[in-house]
């Protein structure tokens, strides 16, 4: 049974997910903003094998501060980012919150990155901050 979905601006991109998110983030680190085009991304982190796709997607591959490789995955038509993966945690993939459609689902456990963040953003005190990311 879907237990969430979400897609694209222009729709061309889909998927489904069969579970509840294992954790839920706001990033404020440099990379995320980058490839958001906005002050921290928000990403709901699930089993990979768990999310079924439609679509033609395009992505990016890029080395994190840790040296794993990051790919960004996002629509080939309107370039919506909406998916990533991290080489060394195997079978998870990120999905961008933005592209979720039930929108209470999205309840953020962590800020990260907080020693990165734009200082002009508002943090929601109720939710616990780390200045990286935690081991």
């Amino acid at each position: 049974m879907c237990i969430f979905s979400g897609n694209c601006l222009c729709g061309k991109v889909s998927y489904k997910c069969y579970v509840k998110p294992k954790s839920i983030f706001n990033c404020h680190c440099e990379d995320c903003r980058r490839a958001t085009g906005s002050v921290f991304g928000t990403n709901l982190f699930v089993p990979e094998d768990e999310i079924k796709i439609s679509g033609n997607l395009s992505s990016y591959s890029h080395r994190s501060d840790s040296g794993s490789t990051m790919t960004k995955m996002f629509c080939s038509n309107c370039g919506s980012l909406m998916f990533g993966r991290n080489s060394n945690k195997k079978n998870i993939m990120s999905i961008r919150a933005g592209t979720v459609i039930q929108l209470d689902l999205i309840k953020p456990e962590i800020n990260l990155f907080m020693d990165s963040k734009v200082p002009s953003t508002s943090i929601d005190e109720n939710i616990k901050k780390a200045a990286r990311m935690p081991l």
